[in-house]
């Protein structure tokens, strides 16, 4: 009788150890918030190159040219993020505060999105919520929540178009509405595509060929309004932009070890990501093998591969890991539901790795309270400046940004593939350096230190960036975030 009894206890604690770690996590994120909207502690280059788009749009330049008297573009981001980031700029009074907002907002409807699918497929309230906190609790959620990026925006638009065909029936309004959220997705984020593919297959599987096909057909006219879109409005130039960005100048046997590049960079970075996923795997096989044209594990799978095609090529963060531990935790959380045998530890699990997340999550806090200001900082290099009329070349265009002026270069990381495949196009940039063309060159690692010479041979500008430095700029002064350079003497 007394071991019959005995599973109630555990599960309650179980309960009691969700509840109190969303909320301390919760907590926490709210206070990390406040504190990012007020100093802008996260706007690193990454966050640099969207908002410079964004600053091009405002002023009238949709995709700038690879080479032109605004000096150089290049990128490999889908629109919607900085178009709308632009748009709401002339609400929020400034170009970063618009892009935090529109990032944070867009994990916030991604979070709702997750909530609602859930309970929509009959997950408890308590699994429903410990779910979502397991997706903030991150690292790769957090940089959403407190930096200025697309994925987030493009994670939550899939999410809600997913969302509207988690349904027996798929009424037509709620299908071409789901087809409207995959375009704008894909607008946003180029690989966002799974969502779509996922809810296509799981019906073609369970024989609603008119509904998948209707589906498909909608998303796809999308997809090529989007890109004829972007043709039109860039004046033609897009796809040439992408053409010489695409594969971040990564090899073959670069891309082949692509899942490797996806594992590292999670223990490097983000490595209670992992506690999500090694379950997620486990889970769903188990799930899957009852349940094979749910819907669930079809798109765990196809978030699975499509992010580990994006890991085949240099330059990823772990910002593109966000559509993958969602895909996981929704996994876990259906699978656990579903599965009576897995309940128990699954549930424990969870807990026992919400956990686990609230050291991470405080210790982002507590490197909050003495991170240095992005703003602070940004206005501290421009004050110590002395006047010129030259352009400052900064590794962040955000600095240039900040004293209302257009960057010289959008993407360091960029000119650097540039360099390699058009050198042609890059003779103006280094006769410029080799002339002191620039009135300062604002760089974000000290290129005196090993990392810093790894940093700017390999990933930033490249080439003899680091010889034409030396030979004719002098370190001016450093700040916090910032290493400034400025014209060396004329020798007699």
């Amino acid at each position: 009788m007394s071991s019959e009894a005995s599973p109630k206890p555990t599960l309650r604690l179980y309960s009691v150890l969700i509840v109190l770690t969303s909320i301390a996590i919760g907590a926490i994120l709210l206070v990390r918030i406040a504190l990012n909207f007020r100093n802008q502690y996260f706007l690193t280059h990454v966050e640099g190159v969207w908002l410079a788009l964004a600053y091009d749009f405002t002023h009238g330049v949709f995709y700038r040219p690879l080479f032109s008297s605004l000096g150089y573009g290049g990128t490999r981001y889908f629109p919607l993020y900085f178009v709308l980031t632009g748009i709401l700029s002339k609400v929020f009074g400034s170009l970063e505060t618009a892009g935090i907002a529109l990032s944070a907002a867009s994990v916030l409807l991604a979070l709702i999105a997750v909530y609602i699918l859930l309970r929509r497929v009959n997950v408890s309230v308590l699994l429903s919520a410990a779910s979502v906190t397991s997706i903030l609790s991150v690292a790769t959620a957090q940089q959403a929540l407190l930096g200025a990026k697309g994925d987030s925006l493009a994670a939550a638009l899939n999410l809600w178009g997913v969302l509207l065909c988690v349904t027996a029936k798929t009424r037509r309004a709620s299908l071409y509405f789901a087809a409207l959220l995959f375009t704008l997705a894909f607008a946003t984020k180029l690989t966002t595509v799974f969502g779509v593919s996922a809810i296509a297959s799981a019906w073609l599987l369970a024989r609603r060929y008119k509904e998948a096909l209707q589906l498909a057909a909608a998303t796809a006219a999308g997809y090529v309004l989007v890109l004829a879109s972007m043709y039109f409005a860039s004046g033609g130039r897009v796809f040439a932009i992408f053409r010489a960005c695409a594969g971040g100048g990564g090899s073959l046997s670069y891309t082949l070890q692509a899942p490797l590049h996806l594992l590292s960079k999670a223990l490097d970075v983000d490595p209670v990501f992992l506690l999500f996923l090694a379950p997620a795997a486990v889970f769903g096989v188990h799930y899957f093998r009852e349940n094979k044209f749910d819907i669930v594990p079809i798109y765990f799978v196809l978030v699975l591969l499509v992010t580990t095609v994006i890991f085949g090529s240099p330059g990823i963060g772990i910002n593109h890991l966000f559509d993958l531990q969602i895909a996981a935790i929704i996994l876990v959380a259906v699978a656990i539901s579903r599965t009576p045998a897995f309940a128990e530890i699954g549930t424990g699990l969870l807990a026992c790795a919400l956990v686990v997340a609230i050291v991470p999550s405080s210790q982002g806090l507590h490197g909050d309270l003495s991170r240095p200001s992005f703003r602070r900082d940004a206005t501290e290099v421009l004050r110590r400046l002395p006047p010129d009329n030259r352009p400052v070349l900064a590794e962040n265009p955000l600095i240039v940004i900040h004293s209302d002026n257009a960057p010289y270069l959008l993407d360091p990381f960029m000119f650097r593939i540039l360099a390699m495949k058009h050198p042609e196009l890059t003779t103006d940039f280094w006769e410029k350096i080799n002339h002191q063309g620039f009135a300062a060159i604002v760089l974000e690692r000290d290129p005196a230190t090993a990392e810093g010479k790894t940093w700017y041979t390999d990933t930033h500008f490249g080439g003899e960036f680091l010889r034409d430095l030396d030979a004719h700029y002098a370190l001016n002064f450093a700040t916090a975030k910032s290493h400034v350079y400025t014209p060396k003497a004329a020798q007699p």
